[in-house]
């Protein structure tokens, strides 16, 4: 061995002075030494680098390599070897050893702080390890820095899981103790370091997914309940607790049957559910509540480790819907035109009914705004932040009327949705349903909706489960009601239900005044709407349209502006531009008409339609602003053929 090291002795002299290098020498020490001269390291320096180091920034390493490193040096003590760890720069952090060698390495500045990189100090097992990131000895005088020549060094670096060098595990002792067995035990040494440090990490990272996964369920609108394959619950967020009024403690651990009594919860196995609507009865009270579920499977590898319930309040998930399908009502009262006496009277009349919870009845033509001022009062009530829905009694077959007021169960008839349906009362609870042409409802249906009005409760087609329903009923027709009444064709017991807070529309006709208001309004929204400039109004234009009786109402008056400006090609408008209907409909019959029953004026608005769109029905109906159903009704309440 001393031939060895006098050889290599040699070759480092040569090398040093005389810049020659020998193939007898080690790939990876004639590198290092290479580089050693390259970065200009002072071969003769008497000490090492001390740079200051910020202990606190390893402690964590150093926590894991000390219980590796006390028991490494408990395998050499007394034999003069030294355990160190460094950072992964190559500085000391800790060192253990015998008395004597310490004081050696003191000598030399191999000390807490010492800097042993390949720049600083040449070849060393430590710098080395970290620039080829790979074990390494180094022996006597392969160091390149003569004052590590007496020294035979050990070292492996420390990797992180990402395999980043985080540190050096090195063992230093007497050239003459030299064994190559001493770089395996720092190897394994630094593989049981890494393997810890594995651990902790993994038992970090569950922790952080626990704590995830709790804020991830705690933050969610979901009830939400976690099994395993046994039926034992692992998780239920506070969402859970807070619906079904449960303790918050020692709720994980329980089997789910002693939190639930129904079958389709607490049945065992992969079982897949969405969107089902179920009475939950929660144990031990066997309270009910109203819920939409979901259930889904958790799979690991393919097989069935347990399942996920999550739970949302059936209320709660109806105004969802209810937003979504636009089901709110948009109308306020500062978006109703009109300052006419009468007109400001039924204003409010209705803002007077807003204050209240009674039924509204609103009578009135056809165009009239029956449906502007029910959304109105809707929106000034104290259920302004609840659904308003509406629904057409006369535009829905009388069949499908009952099942789209009451809902549905699953199988109550052919081609029912699975599942069932609620139906508008249920959509509605809490909020207004708006029946538009209560008078076309058939004296069968009105039976029923007698009965949920007075018992504030509904019974889906087909099924036994009462529900309560919390509805506030704005209804409108363009029927006289009492007459229908006397007639045998409306229930005077509903009547009088609706005819709590009745409001009565004025036609158009008896607020002509309002008709310039309304035009410019109308413009001005259809011109934004066509991006088209506001027009000139020539006074003949407003004439010709004060002139006229206007049996389709405000509807119809929308209608002819639009057709008007859509057919505009001046920046003027007048009595020139109005489709032709406006000066010949009801010309020169002002006197007669005057002493015509209503009923006749609206048989003659039917004749005078048809007349003038050659007998077509859909044009005719648009004319007059109504739907082609209930022109043909109004046809053969006339008795009138075409």
């Amino acid at each position: 061995m001393k031939i060895r090291r006098e050889g290599v002795k040699e070759l480092w002299k040569r090398f040093i002075f005389e810049n020659e290098l020998d193939d007898e020498l080690s790939p990876i020490v004639k590198e290092s030494w290479i580089r050693s001269k390259k970065w200009k390291v002072n071969p003769f320096q008497a000490f090492g680098p001390i740079k200051k180091i910020e202990i606190e920034r390893y402690q964590s390493l150093i926590d894991w390599a000390m219980p590796l490193m006390e028991g490494l040096y408990s395998i050499v003590k007394g034999s003069g070897f030294l355990v160190i760890l460094c950072n992964e720069k190559g500085q000391l952090l800790k060192s253990i050893g015998d008395p004597d060698t310490l004081l050696m390495a003191e000598q030399i500045g191999f000390v807490e702080g010492a800097d042993w990189s390949e720049q600083s100090v040449g070849t060393n097992a430590i710098g080395t390890s970290i620039v080829m990131d790979q074990p390494i000895q180094i022996v006597a005088e392969e160091h390149y820095s003569e004052i590590c020549q007496s020294w035979t060094c050990s070292a492996a670096p420390i990797h992180d899981s990402k395999g980043n060098i985080i540190g050096v595990l090195n063992v230093s002792g007497p050239y003459e103790k030299v064994h190559p067995h001493t770089l395996g035990m720092v190897v394994s040494a630094v593989k049981a370091i890494e393997y810890q440090m594995a651990l902790n990490e993994n038992a970090e990272k569950n922790i952080m997914m626990q704590r995830f996964l709790e804020a991830t369920t705690n933050n969610m609108k979901e009830s939400i309940l976690i099994t395993d394959t046994e039926g034992n619950i692992i998780k239920a967020n506070e969402q859970l607790k807070k619906l079904l009024n449960l303790d918050p403690s020692g709720l994980e651990g329980k089997k789910i049957q002693e939190l639930f009594t129904n079958q389709t919860i607490v049945s065992n196995g992969p079982i897949y559910l969405q969107n089902e609507e179920l009475h939950v009865a929660v144990r031990p009270s066997r309270k009910n509540y109203h819920v939409m579920v979901d259930k889904i499977p958790i799979y690991k590898d393919k097989q069935w480790i347990g399942s996920m319930i999550m739970m949302k309040e059936i209320h709660k998930v109806r105004q969802f819907v209810n937003h979504l399908s636009g089901n709110q009502a948009k109308i306020t009262f500062d978006d109703i035109i009109g300052q006419h006496p009468l007109f400001i009277q039924k204003i409010q009349e209705a803002k007077l009914a807003a204050k209240t919870d009674s039924n509204v009845l609103i009578l009135g033509e056809s165009g009239t705004g029956k449906e502007m001022f029910a959304q109105a009062i809707h929106h000034e009530s104290d259920r302004r932040n609840k659904p308003f829905i509406a629904i057409n009694c006369g535009g829905i077959p009388r069949d499908l009327l009952g099942s789209e007021l009451f809902g549905y169960v699953d199988g109550a008839f052919t081609g029912a949705k699975k599942g069932g349906s609620a139906g508008k009362f249920e959509l509605a609870d809490g909020g207004t349903l708006f029946l538009d042409e209560i008078g076309e409802m058939s004296l069968e249906m009105q039976v029923l909706l007698l009965r949920v009005i007075q018992e504030k409760e509904v019974m889906r087609i087909g099924g036994h489960k009462v529900i309560p329903v919390d509805v506030r009923i704005i209804a409108a027709t363009n029927k006289n009601l009492r007459e229908e009444v006397q007639k045998g064709s409306f229930r005077e017991d509903l009547f009088f239900r609706l005819h709590v807070m009745p409001i009565t529309l004025p036609p158009l006709r008896e607020r002509k005044e309002d008709i310039p208001l309304l035009v410019r309004h109308f413009i001005d929204k259809l011109s934004k709407k066509l991006n088209k400039p506001f027009p000139d109004i020539r006074p003949d234009f407003l004439q010709a349209l004060l002139q006229y009786d206007w049996p389709g109402n405000i509807r119809e008056l929308q209608n002819i502006i639009e057709r008007t400006l859509n057919r505009q090609t001046k920046p003027v408008l007048s009595a020139k531009d109005l489709p032709e209907e406006v000066f010949h409909l009801f010309s020169g019959q002002k006197e007669e008409k005057s002493f015509m029953h209503k009923e006749d004026i609206k048989k003659q608005a039917i004749l005078q339609a048809l007349c003038l769109f050659h007998g077509n029905v859909t044009k005719a109906a648009k004319h007059l602003g109504i739907s082609r159903s209930t022109f043909y009704r109004q046809m053969r309440k006339f008795h009138i053929t075409y």
